[in-house]
C-alpha cells in the first residue's frame, strides 16, 4: 500500500482558524486564488473534453447526480468527451487507508495548535486532503473545461487550477453554510461557520464563471463575493418520459418528495383539513420516505384525513403521475425541485410555493399556482380551486406540460451549456 502524502492545510483555512482562535501568524503563501479563462468572440463549435467533479458520491440517487448524468449524456450525444470524478471513485487504499490516517493527522494538528478538536472540521480536512491528491494524479491538464458541482470540489480545483490555468466553472446546487445555519446544524458565530464560509468564498473567487440553476442563487453568491459579470443562469433540464394519463373516477392529488421538515407535508395536511367538505371524491397520495414519516401519519390520523395514503418510497414515479391530476409541493426551503418538473411533464395541475427558483419554473396563474411558504390558507384555497374546477385543472395542467417540453428538457440545458463552454475555448 502506497503512503499517504504528508498532511497539510490550505493557508486560507489555516488563517481563518488562527484568526478565530486569536492566534497571530505570518503567512508567506498568498491566501487568495486567481481565476483563469478569457471569453473569445465567434461561435464556431469544437469538440471538447469536459470534466465534472463533485465532492459527493456519483452516481447516486438525488438531484445532483441526475444533473451531472443529464449533462454527461447530452454532451456525449453531441460528440464531446465527458468524464466525471467523485470521492467514491478513489481506490480502496485511499478510502480505507488514507482518510483515517488524514483524520488522525488533522486531530493531532488541531489539538496541538488550538488545544481542542472539532470533528466536523477534522472530517472535512481529511476528505479535502485525500480527494485533492486523487485529483492531482488524474492529469487535469487534458481537459478543455473543468466544471465543479459543489463548493468543496470547487475549493480543491481552485487550488489545483493555479497550475493548470483552465476555465473553471461552478454550479452551486445549494448553500452549505447558510443552509446548515438555517436548520441549526451549524451554530451562528461558531468555528464551523467561519471555516465553511471561507471554503465558499475562496472557491467562488477562483471560478471563471458561475452557472446558476436559478436566479434565486444570485444574492447569496454576491454575499460570498461573486461578481455580477461572472454569473449566468441555465435552468435545470431533465429527461423524463411520462406515461399517458389514465382515466379514473376520483380526483388524485399527489406529492412526491422526501419526507423531511422543509418539504412542508404537515402544511399540506393542515390545508386539506380546512377543505374537508370538498374531499369526498379526492384521494391524496403521499409518495416518499424520510424522518417525518411517523409524525405525518399520526397527524393525518389526528386530522381524520382518511383519504390520505402514504406510499413510501416508489420506483414507478411515471406511473404514479399518470394516475394523478393535481400535484402539490408545499416546500418551505428549496432550490429547483426535480419533482415539480416531473409533474409538469406529466400534465399535472401544479401547486407549489415561491421558494428558491420555483417561480422561474412555474409561472403563477399561468402554468400553476404558487403560495407563500407556510401559508396554509393560500394552500387550502389553491387546492379547493383545482378540485372544484375541472376546466381550470385541465387548462393549468396543459400549460405546465407545454412549458416543460419547451424550456425544461435536458437537451435545452445542454445546448445552453455548450454555448457557455465554447466561449472559453
Amino acid at each position: 500500500m502506497s503512503r499517504m502524502p504528508s498532511f497539510s492545510i490550505h493557508p486560507s483555512l489555516l488563517a481563518i482558524m488562527d484568526q478565530y482562535y486569536g492566534m497571530e501568524k505570518d503567512y508567506k503563501k498568498p491566501l487568495t486564488l486567481q481565476s483563469f479563462g478569457k471569453k473569445r468572440k465567434g461561435n464556431d463549435s469544437k469538440p471538447m473534453k469536459i470534466l465534472y467533479v463533485t465532492f459527493f458520491q456519483y452516481p447516486h440517487t438525488g438531484g445532483l447526480s441526475h444533473y451531472i448524468t443529464s449533462l454527461k449524456n447530452g454532451f456525449t450525444k453531441m460528440g464531446h468527451s465527458v468524464d466525471v470524478l467523485a470521492p467514491n471513485h478513489m481506490p480502496s487504499e485511499q478510502l480505507e487507508g488514507w482518510i483515517p490516517e488524514a483524520e488522525f493527522e488533522a486531530r493531532k494538528f488541531m489539538n496541538g495548535r488550538y488545544g481542542l478538536i472539532n470533528e466536523k472540521i477534522v472530517k472535512n480536512l481529511s476528505y479535502l486532503h485525500v480527494f485533492e491528491w486523487f485529483l492531482k494524479e488524474k492529469n487535469l491538464q487534458q481537459y478543455d473545461i473543468i466544471h465543479a458541482q459543489d463548493l468543496f470540489a470547487l475549493f480543491i480545483l481552485g487550488h489545483l487550477n493555479q497550475t493548470y490555468q483552465k476555465p473553471l466553472l461552478f454550479t452551486p446546487h445549494g448553500f452549505f453554510t447558510k443552509s446548515r445555519l438555517k436548520f441549526n446544524k451549524i451554530q451562528k458565530g461558531s468555528i464551523e461557520e467561519a471555516y465553511f464560509t471561507e471554503i465558499e468564498k475562496v472557491g467562488i473567487e477562483a471560478s471563471t464563471e458561475i452557472v446558476m440553476i436559478s436566479d434565486s442563487f444570485r444574492p447569496n453568491l454576491i454575499d460570498f463575493g461573486a461578481k455580477e459579470e461572472r454569473m449566468t443562469t441555465v435552468h435545470t433540464g431533465i429527461d423524463f418520459n411520462p406515461l399517458p394519463h389514465k382515466n379514473h373516477e376520483n380526483i388524485i392529488l399527489t406529492c412526491v418528495s422526501r419526507l423531511s421538515p422543509r418539504k412542508g407535508h404537515g402544511l399540506l395536511l393542515k390545508a386539506l383539513s380546512k377543505i374537508r367538505e370538498h374531499l369526498t371524491n379526492v384521494e391524496v397520495w403521499i409518495v416518499g420516505d424520510g424522518v417525518m414519516k411517523e409524525k405525518l401519519m399520526e397527524q393525518a390520523k389526528e386530522l381524520k384525513l382518511n383519504n390520505v395514503t402514504f406510499f413510501g418510497k416508489r420506483h414507478d414515479i411515471p406511473y404514479i403521475l399518470s394516475m394523478s391530476d393535481i400535484y402539490v409541493l408545499a416546500t418551505v426551503n428549496d432550490n429547483f425541485p426535480l419533482s415539480v418538473m416531473e409533474a409538469m411533464f406529466s400534465r399535472q395541475a401544479v401547486i407549489s410555493t415561491t421558494c428558491g427558483g420555483i417561480p422561474e419554473m412555474v409561472q403563477h396563474e399561468e402554468t400553476g399556482i404558487l403560495c407563500e411558504p407556510g401559508n396554509v390558507e393560500q394552500l387550502a384555497h389553491a387546492i379547493k380551486r383545482f378540485i372544484t374546477n375541472k376546466e381550470e385543472r385541465y387548462r393549468f395542467a396543459k400549460a405546465a406540460e407545454s412549458y416543460a417540453r419547451q424550456h425544461l428538457t435536458s437537451e435545452v440545458m445542454t445546448r445552453k451549456f455548450e454555448q457557455i463552454y465554447q466561449i472559453y475555448l
